[in-house]
């Protein structure tokens, strides 16, 4: 895997937050560690390109939780590196949500 491939996978990560009502309580979350995905190896030798969509939580301590893949264009084959990566990203601590993010893996 080339330094390319981590950064292409993780310049195309996208998250959103979503909330309810026309003036939250809270701040959203600020993200203030991000991992970029391990491209797995198969799917690079295979020059395989994907995403996948999760949903996921941040806790009151800025930790990730609760991930749920939401979709994927090649299943079973990114998910495990995207919630991999997606598990070591941290938040502002104080500022929980909801959020759901789409990562490309492309070579």
């Amino acid at each position: 895997m080339t330094l390319k491939h981590v950064l292409m996978a993780a310049a195309t990560a996208m998250t959103a937050f979503g909330t309810v009502g026309v003036a939250p309580a809270f701040a959203e979350p600020v993200l203030i560690k991000q991992v970029p995905p391990e491209y797995p190896r198969g799917a690079e030798r295979r020059k395989i390109e994907g995403t996948v969509g999760l949903q996921f939580e941040v806790d009151d301590n800025g930790k990730v939780a609760n991930i749920t893949v939401v979709s994927e264009s090649m299943p079973g084959v990114f998910d495990k590196a995207a919630v991999d990566a997606l598990e070591q990203w941290r938040f502002e601590k104080g500022n929980p949500g909801n959020g759901e993010i789409t990562i490309a893996f492309a070579l």
